[in-house]
């Protein structure tokens, strides 16, 4: 895209031409500081309530199960409306109120009702802020997703680690207050989120995702939310196994960190992957290392082998989603963006919920051998990927043609 293309494009929106790009950033990063002070410590907080691990599963996989219910509806209304950013402001106030009500809960009921709600309006926010973050790559405002989503997982990772130290000082209480206070920067980001779509709405309202209608674009979904989806035993159950088999508080955070600095690494090095690799070859990359990680982890290899092990998240993480996302970007419009983003973490949220509820019964009777059959997730995605391998490749090709003749055109 040509520079005057760039600077009509950053003028449709109303900022500089770098402006948005830092606002993005920023956004990830207090979108993702919540989240990790939530994902790794919540299940900590569930026990120190005392429900056991079944409960414990039950309140995790239920927003996972009824997010079909909500998150594509979510995404529909942002896309319609056209303020993506008022959209998540309201969801993050919304999650706020709960919070605060879940912070005063003490029986499984009440604790599973608020978590419930808490959590499926907080997950309906990631592919509303994906969705807007595409925009401004197709429109040329930006030029790379894994520069900007690196500053999430930089977030995350340093929330894992200062909330090791909380939870270390203050036990599990401690640690969701903290997280109550990331939820209110998280409202104060919603006012800086940038889009490029913002005037695609009037077409939005004509326009359908009509997934069923895109096997190959179902096959990716799946391919990239499998590997996800395997994480589930570690997210539900890692931070109670590491404490169980002898390591500190201090240490399980660093653990976390450490799995999403090397997430930073991959997101940063996405635009060298992107020149050596297709998308095709990053998303057998992230099945592969997701069957070796879980694999391994079964084990109780010790803390240097968890260490590597957890340095794999690199590929298991941010390889499904830079894949995920350089597929999409060339194959759906900006019309439909936050409804794809959307139908994806729906997919994802049912086999996450699926795989917590069947983990949460294997995790008790066999302990670390959970981690193993997680690791039949990821074999079946690259099963599946080898499958559809020919259609794939040529179907990526065509998009990114197609991308190259609308820039050039531009």
């Amino acid at each position: 895209m040509s520079g005057d293309s760039k600077a009509g494009a950053s003028s449709r929106i109303g900022f500089s031409s770098a402006y948005p790009v830092v606002a993005a950033s920023l956004v990830y990063f207090a979108l993702f500081a919540q989240a990790g002070l939530n994902q790794p410590f919540l299940p900590v907080w569930l026990s120190s309530r005392g429900l056991t691990e079944t409960e414990i599963a039950t309140v995790i996989s239920l927003p996972l199960l009824l997010r079909i219910m909500v998150t594509p509806v979510i995404g529909s209304i942002s896309d319609r409306t056209g303020s993506r950013a008022m959209v998540v402001r309201i969801l993050a106030l919304i999650v706020l109120a709960l919070a605060l009500m879940l912070s005063q809960a003490r029986s499984f009921g009440p604790i599973l009702a608020l978590a419930t709600l808490m959590m499926l309006f907080g997950q309906a926010i990631p592919p509303i802020v994906d969705a807007s973050v595409l925009s401004l790559i197709r429109s040329g405002v930006a030029r790379d997703f894994g520069r900007m989503r690196l500053w999430g997982s930089g977030s995350f990772a340093t929330a894992t680690l200062i909330g090791g130290f909380i939870l270390g000082w203050g036990g599990p209480d401690a640690v969701f207050v903290a997280y109550i206070c990331a939820v209110v920067l998280q409202i104060g980001a919603s006012f800086i989120l940038p889009s490029a779509a913002q005037q695609a709405a009037p077409v939005a309202k004509k326009t359908r995702l009509d997934l069923h209608k895109r096997p190959l674009l179902l096959v990716v979904f799946i391919v990239a939310a499998l590997p996800l989806a395997s994480q589930a035993t570690f997210n539900s159950f890692g931070s109670i196994h590491l404490r169980e088999i002898g390591f500190a508080e201090r240490t399980v955070g660093m653990l976390w960190a450490l799995a999403t600095s090397s997430e930073i690494a991959m997101f940063w090095a996405g635009p060298i992957l992107a020149r050596r690799m297709s998308a095709f070859s990053v998303l057998a990359l992230a099945c592969g290392a997701a069957v070796l990680r879980w694999s391994v982890m079964s084990l109780d290899p010790g803390l240097v082998i968890t260490m590597l092990l957890q340095m794999l998240h690199a590929a298991t993480f941010s390889c499904s989603y830079l894949g995920l996302m350089r597929f999409v970007q060339v194959e759906v419009s900006d019309a439909v963006g936050a409804r794809a983003q959307g139908a994806f973490v729906t997919m994802l949220g049912l086999m996450t919920a699926a795989t917590t509820l069947a983990m949460g019964p294997i995790y008790r009777e066999i302990g670390a051998g959970a981690f193993m059959a997680s690791a039949i997730l990821p074999a079946t995605g690259l099963a599946l990927l080898l499958g559809f391998r020919s259609r794939l490749r040529a179907a990526e090709a065509e998009g990114a043609a197609r991308e190259l003749a609308q820039r050039t055109s531009q």
